[in-house]
């Protein structure tokens, strides 16, 4: 694979985080690098799958989920473009996969050997420092963010499932493109919750309903992220909370 050729292709906020990096890596393993694509739905890796592979997400979101008791899914975190996963387990030599990771949306990713990766840094220690740090800082990130979900209310996780959602979608009017059973899985609460706690928002003025379809508007969105302010800071509902390479 072409992988800086691959990389000139990328949006230009991708490609100037990516190509810096790549630039450290020596040919011989960038040349072993190979491209996977994915359909929204498609599952990359499942958890306690055997670790071989470190993949860096240059187009798209992939989501990280685990089981529920249900048999459903719980969504615990999404990362946008770019973002690297299998790092934790390279270079905490874990020899399975910590979560499963499914392609939220399509998505594109750069695949290398968990082995090459290393090889890579154990002869850039400056590499290795500051991708070891981004591990750290990831986990702490996470662990924290998991607490505070775990303690809120039912609506209180669907309000930031839905402030969520419609910052990815980027417009002033977002027609909710989940079902009440998949706005569940995503939050990890039962489908009951969920329609009690849309019923909730939306005497609330946080959101509305078109039928059965659930529509956020500019002023639904700002109520929504005034609400979750005090619980997440400043940048509650937006992709700056997402964990990036």
């Amino acid at each position: 694979m072409d992988t800086l050729g691959y990389l000139d292709t990328l949006d230009a906020e991708v490609r100037d985080r990516l190509t810096p990096w790549a630039g450290r890596i020596p040919a011989a393993l960038l040349s072993r690098c190979a491209l996977v694509k994915l359909d929204k739905g498609d599952e990359l890796v499942h958890e306690f799958d055997r670790f071989g592979s470190v993949y860096v997400l240059t187009r798209g979101v992939i989501a990280s989920t685990s089981p529920l008791l249900d048999g459903g899914t719980y969504v615990i975190d999404e990362f946008h473009a770019p973002a690297a996963f299998g790092e934790m387990e390279a270079i905490g030599a874990s020899p399975f996969y910590h979560s499963s990771l499914m392609a939220a949306t399509d998505a594109e990713l750069i695949r290398a050997s968990g082995r090459d990766y290393l090889a890579w840094l154990s002869g850039d220690a400056d590499a290795l420092l500051a991708r070891s740090r981004w591990v750290v800082q990831r986990l702490a990130s996470q662990s924290s963010h998991e607490r505070s979900l775990l303690a809120w209310t039912g609506e209180k996780r669907v309000a930031y499932a839905l402030c969520q959602l419609y910052g990815e979608a980027g417009g002033e009017r977002l027609v909710v493109p989940l079902t009440r059973a998949q706005l569940a899985e995503r939050v990890g609460v039962s489908t009951k919750t969920v329609s009690r706690s849309i019923a909730s928002l939306v005497d609330a003025g946080m959101a509305r309903l078109e039928g059965r379809s659930i529509v956020i508007d500019r002023e639904a969105f700002e109520l929504l992220e005034d609400m979750l302010r005090d619980e997440l800071g400043q940048s509650a509902c937006g992709r700056e909370g997402s964990a990036r390479s």
